[in-house]
């Protein structure tokens, strides 16, 4: 649900935003685009991923997702309480 809300995202995002550990997500993403539900491209060093545009039945699982996502108050808060922009060019850091 969350990739569909977000549209597209990266592993580190929605390992932060679920409370599971990167690996765990890392290795769901694997599984999911080795069955080709998802898709991921390279963007530097980050890897993106989103909802497979060429799966069999993208409309209907984008639909499902987008609608349980729509009642999941939980997720909804998460998803508005995130930072989608970088941060300020010169900006110290958290160190």
């Amino acid at each position: 649900m969350a990739i569909r809300l977000l549209e597209g995202t990266y592993p580190s995002e929605l390992a932060a935003l679920l409370g599971v550990r990167l690996y765990t997500v890392q290795s769901i993403l694997t599984s999911l685009e080795r069955e080709a539900v998802i898709a991921s491209r390279l963007m530097g060093r980050t890897r993106m991923v989103s909802l497979n545009p060429r799966y069999f039945a993208h409309a209907e699982l984008s639909a499902l997702l987008w609608k349980l996502g729509e009642n999941d108050a939980t997720l909804q808060s998460k998803l508005a309480a995130r930072r989608r922009r970088p941060r300020r060019a010169g900006k110290p850091g958290l160190l």
